[in-house]
């Protein structure tokens, strides 16, 4: 592994401790600045940034593990405690933050992270132009313009809440008398391309409240570099030279740390007429926005028949199951179904265009009647299919064999349903039909290891999925940690890992089966198939009615001895009947139910 420390990189000084350096040392490549070293980031083809693979550093992202090759950007975050890619804002740098010193000195010298993706992108729109504003840090900055049709290569910076709140102080956004604000630039004006053929649907960037620097014709002057900059604006102006010296070392030492004569400075390009507007004020908004990645749609077309991916919100009630939202017109489009089978549509499909995950459909108010290239995907679906938010996604239409008995989700409540990751069967339970669980899943479930579970698998070409009852059982963690070891690798291993195949970690539960029992479930030559889970209510109901018989008849016997009339006899097996039947639901109700307890008044 080659030094990727920013000394042994040249990129370890800070234009704020070396003002004449300005903009800093830019790296050549994408990648991820983590602690003192600027790891390579590969872009995968038709990929999001999440699933872009990272090298890892000497020692790996978590202490006490050895590094071995290139793993996903989001898990190479996740492995070291840091924001994943999806929560972040992408940031178009035009000056120093796109030196990795200067971000590491902003975020390390107020106690935050300084992990940060840094994507090389091919923006169109926007020049280097120069700061109307001279820095008490001892220099005149870089300021973007707008430039229609011409492009060039920048910076994306993806920061997390921390970080962002750190270079908005430093740009002074929240200032009335700061020099920036924070735009969100549209991909129709600005289109911006990363290597893996990703089109932004949109990213950030600082504009100057006060407009940029010409020289002498009305347009933006480009910034040359801090020393050439300081000496042509000190060559031009006999009033800048006699505040500030002849030279852009005496420049850059006088406005260091000195905020008044730096204010003297940016009134003199006011009042000398250097100003001239940037051309990016229009998009300017009362309050900067703050959409993150995964709510930012790329602008690439989708296939035909696929859709955007949106993350489903946060306070939406799956009922137990996991969802994928749509509006009426999709709906509608689907044959208003019931359940659908939602697949990848980045995987190529020679190679496994059978892999899907089965949801349940919801209509969603809140999603415009007539929106058709969106719809919103459950997490656990999406690790299901190593899907991101905005990759496209194909939906169709699925069906059980037998119509939904809606009199058991009155009596019982809504059915708990686990998604989880189909694993060949151990040797143990080889050839026996069962399927092994670990005991969180059976927890979840509401069931005990023993007990009948219904498995819902792929969808045949008429869209009827296949189900099957079995009893469950649970595995031993000897039979887990040999799949661990043995698993890893794409599709072409014998134990594939969602990790190395999907980019996706952690993983969804397993559920370990016999072959038979995978053509069943519609499952054959499908790896890293999904099947949905849910307890067997009607195994659930025989087994309760089979205890609470034996004590109603132990009851009875006693109404018996007591009661010598008939009437009141059977009047007191009647109330009888009703009490274990009251008894049976709510322990049912109890067992099988993960629904939360809702305690005050709701928030609004």
């Amino acid at each position: 592994m080659d030094d990727r420390t920013l000394e042994a990189l040249g990129l370890s000084e800070a234009p704020r401790e070396h003002p004449l350096i300005y903009p800093g040392a830019w790296p050549t490549e994408s990648g991820l600045l983590h602690q003192n070293r600027y790891l390579r980031l590969k872009a995968m083809e038709n990929r999001r940034l999440a699933k872009w693979m990272v090298e890892q550093p000497p020692g790996g992202f978590r202490a006490g593990k050895t590094g071995d090759g290139p793993v996903p950007l989001n898990y190479a975050l996740m492995s070291a405690n840091q924001t994943l890619v999806g929560d972040r804002f992408p940031v178009i740098s035009v000056g120093s933050n796109a030196c990795p010193a200067q971000l590491r000195h902003k975020m390390e010298g107020l106690g935050v992270s300084s992990t940060i993706p840094m994507v090389k992108a091919r923006v169109t729109g926007i020049g280097i132009g120069v700061s109307a504003y001279v820095s008490p840090l001892g220099y005149v900055s870089s300021s973007p313009f707008h430039t229609p049709g011409l492009s060039r290569d920048l910076f994306i910076t993806w920061l997390d809440a921390a970080q962002l709140e750190i270079v908005d102080a430093s740009e002074g956004i929240s200032d009335p008398d700061g020099e920036y604000d924070r735009v969100l630039l549209p991909p129709e004006d600005f289109p911006m391309a990363l290597e893996s053929g990703e089109l932004l649907g949109g990213a950030y960037l600082y504009v100057h409240r006060y407009g940029v620097l010409h020289g002498g014709s009305g347009d933006p002057r480009p910034h040359p570099g801090e020393r050439q900059l300081l000496t042509e604006l000190l060559s031009e102006s006999r009033q800048l030279r006699e505040w500030f010296g002849d030279t852009p070392e005496e420049f850059s030492s006088r406005a260091r740390g000195n905020g008044q004569l730096c204010e003297k400075g940016t009134r003199l390009f006011a009042d000398e007429g250097r100003l001239t507007d940037s051309g990016l004020r229009q998009y300017v908004t009362g309050e900067p926005a703050n959409t993150v990645y995964d709510d930012i749609h790329p602008a690439n077309s989708v296939p035909t028949g696929a859709y955007h991916t949106g993350r489903t919100p946060d306070g939406f009630d799956q009922r137990g199951a996991g969802v994928v939202r749509l509006s009426s017109a999709v709906s509608a489009a689907l044959g208003n179904p019931q359940l659908a089978i939602v697949q990848n549509a980045q995987i190529p499909p020679a190679r496994h265009e059978r892999l899907g995950t089965l949801a349940t459909v919801i209509v969603a108010e809140d999603i415009p009647a007539q929106e058709t290239r969106r719809v919103e995907v459950d997490h656990s679906l999406r690790v299901g299919v190593g899907l991101e938010p905005g990759e496209a996604v194909t939906v169709r239409a699925a069906r059980l064999p037998h119509p939904r008995r809606r009199w058991k989700d009155t009596l019982f409540g809504h059915a708990n349903y686990v998604t989880c990751r189909v694993q060949d069967g151990d040797r143990a339970s080889a050839e026996q039909e069962v399927c092994l669980l670990d005991t969180l899943t059976l927890e979840l479930l509401g069931v005990a290891s023993g007990d009948e579970v219904v498995l819902e698998g792929f969808p045949y070409d008429d869209g009827t999925v296949p189900v099957l009852q079995l009893k469950a059982i649970r595995t031993s963690e000897e039979v887990q940690e040999r799949r661990k070891e043995l698993h890893g690798g794409d599709m072409t291993s014998r134990y594939p890992s969602s990790l190395d195949a999907l980019g996706t970690f952690p993983d969804l539960p397993w559920v370990f089966l016999d072959r038979r029992l995978w053509s069943g479930l519609g499952l054959d030559g499908q790896w890293l198939a999904t099947v949905r889970i849910r307890c067997s209510r009607s195994y659930q109901l025989k087994k309760e009615l089979r205890e609470m018989v034996f004590l109603l008849g132990i009851a009875f016997i006693g109404v018996v001895t007591v009661l010598k009339s008939v009437v009141w006899q059977a009047a007191s097996l009647a109330v009888l009947v009703l009490l274990v039947g009251f008894v049976v639901n709510v322990r049912l109700r109890s067992r099988l139910n993960q629904r939360a307890k809702r305690i005050g008044p709701r928030r609004t």
